[in-house]
């Protein structure tokens, strides 16, 4: 058969392409196409790791997908997800390329059945309960009339003008304290927790501890309410020393803090009344009884008058001034007698110093560096006449010693006239005519002074010429 349109051309290849190529091509058509979905499942093997990022799966009846949670998503979860709960999850489609498999990125996730505010108080309040923070074992009565209150609760709230207005009118004897607090919204937990700590320990610290603090507010949304649900305010209240009330929101709501606190009440307003309540007693019991009252007071009236009168009949009473001059010519001779003492210890005491001045004079440094001087100064001319003796024998040793060195001394042969020669150009002592020929230098060494003279002529003993001395003369 021929191809009437020519010859076929040959199908284009497809590209070739590597696993990660694959895979980064995938990850960018799943990101787009899935950019944000909502996925209904079960949880199953929820992983928490210390990163915390939590892994897990979403499964129904036929299938499964791994997930992931990282923990700047999980942080804003007011509930423990666990395995089994059914929820809702918004979430992005992902690839992780290093395993070529996608999973489910959820970026929030909300329990499906209940809502997340329920299962957060139904998880903390169960592991609460675990520890016995709600046991009625560490709760403590509340005093029947307390004196001094303190509200934590918002300064600019409805529940503090009711609460002062209830206790002004029904107890105006209560000393009030106000600690103000956050009391919704984003770290209002922390804020009641340290409100509270203030409240209990701070007081204490001032010398002003409350007997009864009331921690509450006014009615909202579960969401406003949410604050005293926190688990950081629930031990808060627990910790405290002083007891404490709790009255959060109307009659229906419950919140851990009301579970915590020694007792609670359904409103602020019934919390001012349940502390109220002693002093209310006691007014209706003294208005209940005022004849009794009325003749019990005259009868101790009329015993303290009597009493009174009695008292003035004494003689103490009748003149007083009698007890005081007794007492006080009393305190006249007892002066005499300290003066008389005082001036007799005075001069024993004078006599004795008295008789330690010699001794004190004898021993006293000026005389005795004066007697030191003095024998010091005696000293140094014995030592100077030793001198003076000393230096007389070695003079005259001296001289005695000089005159016997005079005697033997050649300058007192020059004395007599003898004179020394010494030839000029050596320095040698001529002892022979011959030493010195004609027209040697020679040096005549006198008693007193020097010749330097030229030989003339060298004679030997008999007047003859002197023959050359030898060459060692």
């Amino acid at each position: 058969m021929v191809d009437l349109l020519g010859p076929r051309a040959a199908p284009a290849r497809p590209p070739v392409l590597t696993v990660s190529q694959l895979n980064a091509r995938v990850k960018g058509l799943l990101e787009e196409e899935f950019r944000e979905v909502l996925v209904e499942g079960e949880i199953s093997s929820w992983r928490l790791y210390p990163s915390g990022h939590a892994y897990f799966d979403l499964k129904d009846a036929a299938s499964k997908a791994g997930a992931v949670m990282f923990s700047g998503r999980r942080r804003f979860l007011r509930f423990q997800p666990q395995d089994g709960m059914r929820v809702l999850v918004r979430c992005q489609i992902t690839l992780y390329e290093r395993d070529g498999r996608f999973q489910i990125c959820a970026l929030s996730m909300e329990p499906l059945g209940e809502g997340a505010l329920e299962v957060a108080f139904r998880q903390l309040h169960q592991r609460l309960a675990l520890e016995g923070l709600f046991d009625p074992s560490r709760k403590v009565p509340l005093p029947e009339r307390p004196r001094r209150v303190a509200l934590v609760t918002s300064r600019e709230g409805a529940a503090l003008r009711d609460m002062l207005r209830v206790l002004r009118e029904s107890a105006p004897i209560v000393e009030v304290v106000v600690v103000h607090t956050r009391v919704q919204g984003e770290g209002a937990a922390a804020s009641v927790a340290a409100a509270l700590r203030r409240a209990d320990r701070g007081l204490a610290r001032l010398g002003r501890p409350a007997d009864l603090i009331i921690v509450g507010r006014g009615g909202g949304s579960r969401e406003d309410l949410w604050a005293f649900n926190e688990e950081e305010a629930a031990r808060a209240v627990a910790a405290c020393e002083t007891p404490v009330l709790s009255a959060v929101g109307h009659e229906i709501d419950t919140a851990l803090t009301d579970l915590a606190a020694d007792e609670f009440a359904s409103t602020p307003t019934a919390a001012a009344e349940r502390a109220a309540r002693g002093w209310l007693a006691l007014a209706r019991d003294l208005r209940r009884f005022p004849l009794p009252l009325a003749r019990c007071a005259r009868a101790r009236l009329d015993a303290a008058e009597e009493r009174l009168a009695d008292l003035g009949r004494e003689r103490a009473f009748r003149r007083p001034e009698a007890g005081l001059e007794a007492l006080a010519q009393r305190m006249d001779g007892l002066f005499r007698r300290l003066f008389r003492e005082t001036r007799h210890a005075g001069r024993a005491r004078e006599a004795a110093l008295a008789a330690f001045v010699p001794r004190l004079q004898a021993a006293s440094p000026r005389v005795r560096v004066q007697a030191c001087g003095e024998s010091l100064v005696d000293r140094l001319k014995r030592l100077a006449a030793a001198q003076a003796r000393l230096r007389e024998r070695k003079e005259s040793a001296l001289a005695a010693q000089a005159g016997r060195l005079e005697g033997v001394s050649p300058l007192a042969v020059l004395a007599r006239g003898y004179s020394l020669a010494y030839r000029e150009r050596d320095g040698a002592l001529l002892r022979e005519a011959g030493q010195a020929p004609p027209g040697e230098r020679v040096r005549l060494r006198l008693h007193r002074g020097t010749l330097v003279c030229r030989v003339e002529e060298s004679r030997g003993e008999g007047g003859t010429a002197a023959p050359p001395a030898s060459p060692s003369g």
